[in-house]
């Protein structure tokens, strides 16, 4: 896991003061950091478009750093310097010999300096054209700090600069992680600033989950019988498919036996590998209800809920008992996309609407969770939340092609399964969610990723 921040600002003073170290002296530890990343490519022509403000100054710092070298540099000032900084480092880059252009012209790398984390508002029309034609252009693209044009919170307004790399500076942004910058950050790398890590950063209630933070079921006795590895009940509403999926899921995922719930019409038509029931197992110690449901509550639902931790998911978000559950069960993940989200929000009392929640989804999270602290929250979309007491963390593994109907009901079923396995619900929830967009991940650009392959690759994670 890495630390992620909503604002960087606290950490630069604090290492300026701590270390002795010069707003200057950040700017061309920033430069040389830019630098490291073009060097990674083979030489070839750099074009680093400056704003007026400190991101421009990093950007003329580079130029100036690059002047000289295998590489070819240039300049394009959108605007003349503004910040003190930006204008010392222009000159320097004068100095230099670093050519400036009247327009921007073709080249092999874009390094796009206009605007850092601080942005705020819209792009002016004369911005936007800009960045249009930098997207237009071949070549590799880089960002310094944030793609111009994302602000702090993550949002986009009209456009963003579609950066195949993104140069976060000291350490990761909360605004790379929105679902809405996913298609223009890249692939996101921390620039040193002169310290390491370990010093610059401090303890964050943000974290960004990785593929090593993965805890998979092992199993490592032989003295076992199915019962060992825990039993999930899935109640299966109107809409049967939805929970059989579920229930699959779990099955799949390692829990030693799945029973469904659900009329006597389910006991003839579910697979023949999971076990109906009429009543709630006494055996069951997990479960997973609302895929599927319909507007009214089953009559075992509170059975589930008493007996054991549990998932609920889809319909019970707009269940009317909805706020008193929460308020009285304290063992359960909820794993909503965007719009139950919204559900469950005004079902605790936020008066909200999606559009609301898509621009600012991490922020209202951390809201419901600070209510809730004691309830899991799996917030779905192209990155995953997950909450709990109050800390966010963030899986930017997943990918497009989990978006398809089903994929959330395996979800569901994979975290109820870690459940009866022994797994907490933080942890349930953590280690679902990163095995399933790990899976989606390994078929990233497929459009055939249905449930039933996604299942059958829970045997091959990491593999």
């Amino acid at each position: 896991m890495q630390f992620v921040y909503s604002s960087t600002r606290e950490l630069d003073t604090r290492a300026q003061e701590r270390f002795v170290l010069s707003a200057e002296l950040l700017m061309e530890n920033a430069a040389m950091a830019l630098q490291q990343a073009i060097y990674q490519y083979p030489p070839a022509r750099v074009l680093v478009v400056c704003g007026s403000g400190d991101n421009g100054g990093d950007g003329y710092a580079l130029a100036r750093r690059l002047q000289g070298s295998a590489y070819e540099v240039c300049c394009y000032a959108h605007k003349p310097p503004k910040s003190a900084l930006c204008q010392v480092q222009f000159d320097r880059a004068l100095r230099a010999g670093v050519l400036l252009l009247e327009d921007i012209e073709p080249c092999g790398i874009v390094m796009d300096c206009l605007y850092g984390s601080g942005f705020k508002g819209e792009l002016r029309a004369a911005d936007q054209a800009l960045i249009a034609r930098l997207n237009a252009l071949e070549g590799v693209k880089i960002a310094c700090d944030v793609p111009s044009g994302l602000d702090s919170q993550g949002r986009i307004g009209t456009l963003a600069f579609k950066a195949d790399k993104t140069i976060s500076m000291g350490a990761l942004k909360a605004a790379l992680f929105s679902d809405m910058a996913k298609d223009f950050v890249g692939e996101i790398v921390v620039g040193d600033l002169g310290v390491g890590r370990g010093l610059y950063e401090e303890p964050s209630d943000l974290l960004m989950l990785e593929e090593q933070d993965l805890i998979l079921p092992v199993r490592s006795k032989h003295h076992v019988h199915k019962g060992y590895f825990g039993h999930v009940c899935v109640g299966v509403g109107v809409h049967s498919g939805a929970g059989l999926l579920c229930a699959l899921a779990a099955l799949r995922f390692g829990a030693g036996l799945v029973s469904v719930l659900g009329d006597l019409e389910l006991a003839r038509l579910k697979p023949l590998e999971l076990m109906y029931a009429r009543d709630v197992p006494p055996q069951a110690n997990a479960f997973a209800l609302g895929m599927g449901m319909g507007e009214v509550l089953p009559p075992y639902a509170q059975a589930m809920l008493e007996q054991g931790a549990c998932v609920l998911d889809a319909d019970m978000f707009y269940t009317p008992t909805l706020k008193e559950i929460l308020e009285q069960y304290h063992q359960l993940v909820l794993t909503p996309h965007p719009k139950e989200f919204v559900g469950l929000l005004r079902a605790v009392g936020f008066e909200v609407e999606l559009p609301q929640v898509l621009q600012s989804r991490l922020e209202y999270l951390h809201a419901f969770s600070q209510a809730y602290p004691h309830i899991v929250v799996l917030l779905k979309g192209a990155n995953p939340y997950i909450a709990h007491h109050g800390q966010i963390y963030i899986n930017p593994l997943g990918a497009p092609s989990l978006a398809k109907a089903g994929s959330g009901d395996v979800l569901a079923g994979m975290v109820a399964s870690l459940l009866a396995q022994g797994y907490s619900p933080l942890d349930a929830a953590l280690n679902a969610s990163l095995a399933h967009a790990l899976i989606g991940r390994a078929h990233a650009h497929s459009y055939a990723l249905t449930p039933l392959t996604l299942m059958s690759h829970l045997s091959h994670i990491g593999v």
